[in-house]
């Protein structure tokens, strides 16, 4: 699901999960991985839906995530 759907529905927090590599990926998305803290395939990170940085970053690369909502 889309993470601003997600947002729409009220979500507050989110689990992120990289399930792609990032290798020949564009060197920004590549970026965009690493600065949510994701190194490995498999790790995952909590995102707080409230800061919008955050959850434009996580649209940007949400073609390698797994999205969770924690409740």
């Amino acid at each position: 699901m889309s993470v601003l759907k997600l947002k729409e529905q009220g979500a507050k927090k989110i689990k992120v999960t990289l399930k792609k590599s990032i290798i020949g990926k564009k060197p920004d998305h590549r970026a965009t991985v690493k600065a949510l803290g994701l190194r490995k395939i498999g790790k995952s990170r909590e995102i707080d839906m409230s800061n919008n940085a955050l959850v434009g970053m996580v649209k940007k690369i949400e073609y390698m995530l797994d999205i969770e909502v924690i409740e």
